[in-house]
């Protein structure tokens, strides 16, 4: 009886070493993914259209062909009152303005005022600039796929596009407002299956389920750094700096297992510090979540909503000043109205009663209008800055300069920042995303200063610390399948 207790205890032994052997290795296998996958997203990002892309096939704006005002073309939406963001571009051929209210898009032609209906016809005319060498473009209605997430969610369902050029172009059109949106070249679409897809677990089964999804990534990381922390404890036991072992080394072991521990000890801390920042950008339990610029915040500053008198401008006359315009948005700053334009140079002011360039806003007019998002609050500091601070700068984003920096005397240390030229709330920090700031860019991405963020230093920076720590994978891998061949055979 004895005996047969003795073998059994002895099993359940072998399988819990097992056990835990295999779940250090599933563990490794996804560190070395994030590891390598690290480093392909220094360079491909996810595929996105970006501001030069949308500059560059926006079709341009004639404002002769503009017949209805803004204030009619709302109507066509049903909606009561008055829309909280409009804008007007071309689409197909035709110019169309676009209005957002509670989160929801509602489109109606210029030309008409009537209501914009997007068909595979219009999608396949939007994505037309986008892909100026495809002999054909293939059209069909999604709800999601692999490339379709994130701001694209307030389109859905989408128009997806596939040109068969050069580049191998899938573009995404908005079955709402019939812009395009997102697109995604082949090169792209490889190189993220190996990148963010792999570094997020950005798989669409898992993703489609957002909280799930957070989940996974939050859990999988604190796995991988209790994993880690368990072998710095491990190898710092092991460690012997003034009475060596008998062989005169400072580690006991050789081979493939001195390799790991010296790595552990030399990347270690490195990598504990890159896996416990990586696991706070999930925010786990709402830890150091920053509501960022609110829509009452946006709504404060503007100096109140939209109003008919906005929505009822004559176009032709108000910008026949300008030309070249791509797109025209209407934007109070501080209860002045003012059209946001963008061209192939860039985005500007216009007044909307010459119609030319505006200057930039007065510091005491912006000044006066980013106050009105804390209202009875002091201010500490206001300061129109040239460059980057710590919380406000260029790296992978752009960034756009002078901005006017106010920091209110609050416990949570709120800050904004206001764009003279483009009359806009363009950032915000509080008290937990500056933590965040230095815990996730800082510990994650090196970025802790102006002087290493600079390229190609950061680069090599990167890369090389992101080859180390795949190699202290790499070796703890191999280590742990030598061990589970072992205690198989030990059966």
């Amino acid at each position: 009886m004895a005996l047969l207790i003795s073998r059994t205890v002895g099993s359940w032994k072998r399988q819990l070493h097992l056990l835990h052997r295999w779940l250090g290795i599933a563990i490794g296998l996804l560190v070395l993914m994030w590891f390598i996958s690290g480093i392909v997203m220094m360079y491909v990002p996810n595929p996105a259209l970006n501001k030069q892309e949308r500059m560059a096939w926006l079709a341009p704006l004639d404002i002769q062909q503009v017949k209805a005002s803004a204030w009619d073309a709302w109507q066509s939406s049903g909606q009561a009152g008055v829309p909280s963001a409009v804008k007007i571009n071309t689409i197909a051929g035709r110019p169309a303005y676009h209005f957002m209210r509670d989160g929801r898009r509602w489109s109606a032609w210029a030309d008409t005022g009537t209501a914009l209906e997007v068909t595979e016809a219009i999608a396949q005319a939007s994505a037309r600039n986008a892909a100026p060498g495809a002999s054909s473009l293939a059209v069909d209605r999604i709800d999601l796929d692999q490339w379709s997430f994130g701001s694209v969610s307030g389109h859905r369902p989408l128009y997806r596009v596939r040109a068969n050029d050069d580049v191998g172009s899938v573009l995404y059109v908005s079955s709402r407002t019939g812009e395009l949106v997102r697109d995604a070249t082949r090169n792209e679409r490889g190189w993220n299956w190996v990148g963010s897809v792999m570094h997020w677990i950005y798989f669409t089964p898992l993703r489609t389920y957002a909280q799930p999804w957070r989940q996974a990534v939050m859990w999988t990381s604190a796995a991988a750094l209790v994993l880690v922390m368990a072998g710095m404890v491990l190898g710092l036991q092991r460690l012997r700096l003034r009475q060596r072992y008998a062989s005169g080394r400072r580690s006991p072991y050789r081979g493939w297992q001195a390799w790991h521990h010296w790595l552990g000890l030399g990347i270690g801390t490195l990598t504990l510090t890159w896996l416990f920042s990586g696991w706070l950008s999930v925010t786990p339990f709402n830890w150091l979540s920053s509501p960022g610029v609110t829509a009452n915040d946006q709504l404060a500053f503007a100096g109140g909503p939209l109003s008919r008198q906005d929505l009822s401008l004559d176009l032709a006359q108000a910008v026949h000043a300008s030309q070249g315009l791509l797109e025209l948005e209407w934007r109070r700053v501080d209860g002045k109205l003012f059209f946001g334009a963008l061209d192939r140079t860039g985005q500007r002011l216009l007044d909307p009663d010459s119609g030319r360039p505006a200057a930039p806003i007065a510091q005491e007019v912006l000044l006066h209008a980013v106050r009105a998002a804390r209202p009875g609050v002091q201010v500490l500091a206001a300061e129109l800055i040239d460059s980057g601070d710590s919380f406000y700068y260029r790296h992978h984003g752009d960034r756009d300069f002078p901005v006017l920096r106010v920091q209110f005397q609050l416990n949570d240390e709120t800050t904004f920042y206001a764009d003279p030229r483009k009359g806009q709330l363009v950032g915000h920090a509080d008290r937990n995303s500056k933590w965040n700031r230095w815990l996730f860019n800082g510990l994650h991405q090196l970025d802790f200063a102006a002087a290493v963020r600079k390229r190609p230093l950061w680069d090599v920076l990167v890369a090389v610390l992101c080859v180390f720590g795949a190699m202290l994978c790499a070796t703890g891998l191999f280590l742990g399948g030598r061990r589970i061949s072992k205690l198989r055979n030990n059966r």
